[in-house]
């Protein structure tokens, strides 16, 4: 991955933001995500479910709604991978203004 972890930064309340992560497959052998998880139902990952070959890129987006949300948030999505760890972990954060 570019970089595992974003911070939104101060966003409104109930905004609906996302980010991309950029990744590499920087292995041996095709890279299957297998399954990608949010930590709670306002963070939604979209996941490649095509195998990445050698060489090539891909990109997971990540989707937050703000909605019901107030003050620091930290949330994490879970990648089941065939990677040596078995799983990856991706990381974003906001601060959520009320109005």
């Amino acid at each position: 991955f570019e970089n595992r972890e974003h911070n939104f930064g101060l966003i409104k309340e109930a905004a609906k933001v996302f980010y991309i992560f950029n990744f590499s497959n920087t292995g041996k052998s095709d890279l299957i995500i297998s399954n990608a998880i949010g930590s709670c139902g306002c963070t939604i990952p979209e996941y490649p479910k095509q195998p990445i070959k050698v060489g090539e890129t891909g990109k997971i987006k990540v989707s937050f709604n703000a909605a019901g949300k107030s003050g620091n948030q930290q949330k994490t999505v879970t990648i089941t991978t065939n990677t040596a760890a078995g799983k990856e972990l991706l990381s974003i954060r906001a601060i959520v203004k009320t109005k």
